[in-house]
């Protein structure tokens, strides 16, 4: 594992690594992102590590000892070589190209107190896509897939460690699909976009970086406060699925029927043929998006 220097790489020293650009490759800067950064989320960090390439931006902030120390730190890293994403699956991480960001934060409460957490952090991430000037409607596939034009931009996992009735930590983990190389397409077995090609100026990663870290640091100081209440009340503005004919997969089991939003603490509601409203709290979600 690396720290990253806060110079660009010029073309030719791109080209030995592997990398072939048209144009002088342009890193996260750890300075820059701080810069940009609000005063009210740098008093939040204790550490920000921006490094070259490492597994997993989240498994680097699982290590015991990172946990054990009770800090704050938000972890980005110009390349995973072991990205995942929910339920076991890889998330490709070319270099230099999108935004892989992992935040490790202590909760004074057990984990059962997080219900809504990742949806909350959902919002808070279209949110942050919204000021930097994304105009596009983007939407969220519950519980904290974002996608714009039926194809998926960005996934959320997040993952606890604690015990019940006893404090937590928490890893929330992003990866933003900013500039996808056709090369790395192949690797990807859903329709997926990425912000270069929603917006006709050369998208700033650090810029995007910094609106992200303080969106998360701000929402879970909201959620620490207050729960899920004031993002539920968002929540219908960017629901994928309220009205839509979807399947709910859970283990062994396939529901279908028509999404009706999500109850008090974020669980999933699905109202079946017979017009039962059901709930769910872990499931897999497919709508029947219109494919071009």
């Amino acid at each position: 594992m690396k720290q990253l220097s806060t110079r660009g790489l010029e073309i030719e020293s791109v080209t030995n690594k592997g990398y072939r650009m048209s144009e002088p490759l342009i890193l996260l800067e750890k300075e820059k992102i701080l810069s940009l950064l609000s005063q009210k989320s740098i008093a939040q960090l204790d550490e920000l590590d921006v490094l070259e390439s490492i597994p997993s931006t989240n498994d680097y902030l699982l290590d015991p000892s990172k946990v054990k120390s009770k800090k704050t730190i938000a972890c980005l890293a110009e390349c995973q070589t072991r990205g995942k994403g929910r339920r076991g699956r890889t998330w490709v991480s070319p270099f230099a190209k999108n935004i892989y960001l992992s935040l490790l934060w202590h909760f004074k409460e057990d984990p059962s107190a997080l219900a809504g957490l990742s949806l909350a952090i959902a919002i808070s991430i279209i949110e942050a896509l919204e000021m930097y000037g994304i105009t596009q409607t983007l939407g969220v596939k519950w519980p904290n897939d974002l996608y714009c034009n039926d194809h998926k931009l960005a996934g959320i996992l997040i993952e606890l460690s604690g015990e019940v009735y006893d404090t937590c930590s928490a890893v929330i983990g992003l990866g933003l699909n900013v500039y996808m190389p056709k090369t790395y397409q192949d690797g990807i077995s859903q329709p997926f976009t990425h912000l270069q090609a929603l917006s006709t100026e050369k998208i700033d990663r650090n810029k995007i970086a910094s609106l992200l870290l303080h969106g998360l640091i701000q929402t879970i100081l909201v959620f620490e406060r207050e729960g899920f209440e004031p993002f539920r009340k968002r929540w219908s503005k960017y629901d994928l699925t309220l009205g839509k004919p979807v399947s709910v997969i859970t283990a062994g089991h396939t529901f279908e029927g028509i999404g009706r939003g999500i109850d008090q603490n974020g669980l999933f509601l699905l109202e079946d043929k017979t017009g039962t409203i059901k709930s769910f709290s872990s499931a897999e979600v497919s709508i029947r998006f219109n494919q071009t």
